[in-house]
């Protein structure tokens, strides 16, 4: 049973406490402010990584499309400086990194452009080398909105933060209220304290799930260090048990899990040696478990 809950359900006693009844709606409203605030940014998050890789797929249709007919008009011609420039194998564009696939698709973009009257016969037209600029920026562009996105949601941490201050704020005016009936009510002060435990202790058992994943192949990737700081509002020392953070990495499957947490929201630095760093944030809530999935992309 929630704290919520519990009080709700001994609403007779609770009556009996002053001040009491204005601090509960308190409570109740910054919760679902918290979590209304909590999938705006993860919708947000994700929409961001989902964009970016949608435009990366048609990336890399376009500019494998341009590679084929480039490189076949090259072999025909035997245009050994055009052939070195543009043979890219489907594999390596691929599993290229995001910066990687830019520098490629630019030179292969290049390339077809200077050869373009020649290409025309082999099915590259002008169109298609215009379109492949195109996508190329919308790219650029969207590269560091897949990472801003997931890093950079100041507005939405700064109010999850205070939000979460609040709710710790008013709790504790609470559980100072409840030491009025510690005597008259005994059973339900004891009851209350097992209730509360979690959060009178400041320590917290919100589980956290997290994974890490490579952005292509989606396979799991093992060994990849999570560190979890605690964002402004929510004290280092109750959330992290005196420790500056809370440092985890993943499992062989690429996974691992967090028994005990403080409620709050976190900034988390992901980082593997071979792949680009990545900062996101986590919001930890009462009564729920939270996850976080990353996909990490080659250095």
């Amino acid at each position: 049973m929630s704290s919520v809950s519990f009080l709700n359900a001994n609403a007779a006693i609770t009556g009996t406490i002053p001040g009491y009844s204005t601090y509960l709606p308190i409570i109740v409203t910054t919760n679902n402010q918290i979590q209304t605030a909590k999938v705006q940014q993860e919708n947000d998050e994700s929409g961001n990584i989902t964009a970016k890789n949608q435009i990366r797929a048609t990336l890399i249709t376009q500019v494998l499309d341009v590679i084929r007919k480039t490189v076949a008009y090259a072999t025909v011609v035997n245009n050994s400086v055009l052939l070195a420039q543009v043979k890219y194998t489907e594999s390596a564009v691929n599993k290229s990194s995001d910066s990687n696939l830019t520098s490629i698709s630019q030179v292969v973009h290049d390339a077809a452009n200077a050869n373009a009257a020649a290409l025309v016969a082999y099915g590259v037209i002008a169109a298609n080398i215009t379109t492949l600029q195109a996508t190329i920026i919308s790219f650029i562009a969207a590269i560091p909105k897949g990472r801003v996105g997931t890093t950079d949601g100041e507005e939405a941490t700064q109010l999850l933060a205070t939000l979460f201050k609040t709710l710790t704020d008013t709790w504790t005016k609470i559980d100072t209220l409840v030491e009025v009936v510690k005597v008259t009510q005994p059973n339900f002060y004891s009851e209350y304290q097992n209730v509360r435990k979690v959060i009178s202790t400041g320590t917290g058992s919100f589980a956290l799930q997290a994974s890490a994943t490579e952005i292509n192949s989606g396979e799991p990737i093992s060994k990849a260090t999570f560190t979890f700081t605690p964002s402004n509002g929510l004290l280092k020392s109750a959330a992290t048990n005196g420790k500056d953070n809370i440092v985890k990495k993943t499992a062989a499957k690429g996974k691992f899990n967090i028994k005990s947490m403080a409620e709050g929201t976190y900034t988390v630095t992901i980082t593997k040696p071979g792949y680009k760093d990545q900062v996101v944030t986590v919001n930890v809530v009462s009564g729920e478990l939270a996850k976080l999935d990353v996909v990490l992309e080659k250095a």
